[in-house]
């Protein structure tokens, strides 16, 4: 199953670049874009606007990285807190009930 998942992934990795040639070549015109201020320099146009799709997803991954990362050290707490509870509850199951 793995295997298939990784075919699956590269199918799509490739048909990515496949439609991101094209959108680059059907958008050859030169732009110069203007960015606070500063002039960058000038590219085609689906250059551009390949690049600021690619820094948009990046910069939604790394928005979306901090809760993720929060959660994770919750959830490590909680299965430590989870095992010790385990232990507690095992050390009074072998205890026996005499009064």
């Amino acid at each position: 199953m793995k295997r298939i998942g990784r075919w699956i992934y590269a199918l799509v990795l490739l048909a990515a670049l496949v439609l991101g040639f094209v959108f680059n070549s059907e958008n050859a015109s030169e732009v110069t874009v203007t960015l606070l201020g500063n002039v960058l320099p000038t590219l085609r146009l689906g250059i551009w606007l390949l690049i600021f799709t690619l820094l948009g997803l990046l910069l939604g991954f790394a928005l979306n990285l901090i809760p993720a990362m929060v959660l994770r050290r919750s959830l490590t707490a909680e299965r430590k807190r989870n095992e010790k509870l385990e232990q507690e509850i095992q050390t009074l199951r072998s205890q026996s009930l005499r009064t």
